[in-house]
């Protein structure tokens, strides 16, 4: 019984352990990822055609594409009047085709690679979106 009982509070002991560890790291390297690469820029082409530099701008539209709600079924849409391409430091770039109205507040984003699956954007990042791009 005694032994039973000590290996039942060793493998308690192990999980513990194990848990408090994978925390632990997860803590330390969650900062690494939100980090945001400092030469990234945001270009948007289209009905307006700007280029952003700056962190802000680049949040604004990281934080659109991370927050859309993807839109359930195969879309077959209109011709999208915006296209945003991030562009890493290292030159690398991730392209999506993007909907905006001046008349509301809704909008629409698609990977450029994925033109079957949409995604809604949040109202509040439509406004920043729009703010940005004097849209």
């Amino acid at each position: 019984m005694k032994k039973s009982l000590l290996k039942l509070i060793l493998i308690t002991l192990s999980i513990l352990f194990a848990g408090c560890s994978v925390y632990s790291e997860s803590k330390e390297t969650a900062p690494n990822l939100i980090k945001q690469d400092k030469k990234e820029a945001l270009i948007i082409t289209g009905d307006v055609n700007k280029t952003f530099k700056n962190n802000k701008a680049v949040r604004i539209a990281r934080d659109a594409i991370q927050s859309a709600e993807r839109i359930t079924g195969i879309l077959d849409v209109s011709k999208n009047n915006l296209e945003m391409t991030l562009v890493d430091s290292n030159g690398n770039k991730e392209s999506f085709l993007l909907w905006l109205q001046k008349e509301n507040d809704n909008g629409m984003i698609m990977h450029a690679d994925d033109t079957s699956t949409g995604y809604t954007l949040q109202q509040l990042d439509v406004v920043k979106l729009k703010k940005i791009l004097n849209y």
